[in-house]
């Protein structure tokens, strides 16, 4: 018997770290994509040690194990689009884009993470940063660098949106096929997209909160749904960006450090669909009450 024919979401594969806390990596991605009406499936690259205070250890998965789980995915799904985060170190790297190859997947999206927001060891390599920056970026639909991470792979100094600008030209020169430059660092929530050919400055105000665990990789992973759902770029960062300022909006106050985003704020603030309603406190559903005489 097919068990598929109730399934019609688009199969977004993230390949990432896990993070305990569960508000960035893995768990950030599977959810932003569920939120996103796509099915996220994941491959695990690094198991970390952390919490909302930031990031205490990492334990990379062998580039062998990440392989067979990229395989093993691909043999069995139908994977419309590809979303990288943390990758730990150049074999994983290698591994990822040799996948990339073989598949030869229509929408992949690259957060290239170095270094954790909160601090921390870094999340990929000096030789696996030079091979993202060489051969992983070029493999990518599109890349998501915030301001460090499109200074490191520029080589250029960002200060303003006109540096934005220069850097993601000159990543779109070394390779990449368009680039998106997160500007959370800046004065101004503005991020800047370059395709190769057209240029956009997309503006918003900073969210007056501290509880933005796991906005990059939300933001990466919300871009990937879009493109999977057959958006354009320029709309799927557009749709990606207002869904990820809602969802810092309605960030959780939970730890000791910056909290996570609540990327189910739609299912929690806005009123059900007409024909949903409450459970009464009896605990009955509505259409399993007794009948009145």
């Amino acid at each position: 018997m097919n068990n598929h024919h109730h399934l019609s979401l688009p199969i977004v594969l993230t390949i990432a770290g896990f993070d305990p806390s569960c508000g960035a990596g893995i768990a950030a991605d599977l959810k932003t994509l569920s939120a996103n009406n796509c099915y996220g499936v994941a491959a695990i690259t690094a198991l970390t040690v952390q919490s909302t205070q930031g990031v205490k250890a990492i334990h990379v998965t062998p580039a062998a194990t990440l392989r067979a789980q990229l395989d093993g995915l691909a043999e069995d799904l139908q994977i419309a689009a590809v979303k990288i985060g943390m990758l730990g170190n150049r074999a994983n790297a290698v591994a990822v884009a040799e996948f990339l190859d073989k598949a030869n997947f229509p929408n992949v999206v690259l957060d290239p993470v170095v270094q954790p927001t909160a601090g921390g060891p870094d999340l990929l390599d000096a030789s696996g940063v030079k091979y993202l920056a060489d051969e992983l970026m070029k493999r990518a639909s599109v890349i998501t660098p915030n301001i460090p991470e499109a200074a490191l792979l520029s080589g250029m100094e960002i200060k303003d949106v006109a540096g934005m600008e220069a850097a993601a030209r000159k990543l779109v020169e070394r390779g990449a096929r368009a680039v998106v430059v997160k500007g959370g660092h800046m004065d101004k929530a503005i991020d800047f997209l370059f395709d190769g050919s057209e240029a956009l400055a997309l503006g918003g105000d900073h969210v007056r909160t501290e509880h933005t665990h796991g906005s990059g990789c939300t933001f990466a992973s919300a871009i990937a749904a879009q493109l999977a759902l057959g958006r354009g770029l320029r709309e799927a960062v557009m749709l990606a960006k207002a869904y990820v300022v809602k969802a810092i909006e309605n960030g959780f106050a939970i730890g000791k450090g910056p909290g996570p985003l609540d990327h189910f704020y739609r299912a929690h603030h806005e009123p059900p669909p007409r024909g949903i309603h409450e459970v009464p406190q009896h605990g009955m559903h509505p259409a399993a009450e007794p009948a009145t005489r």
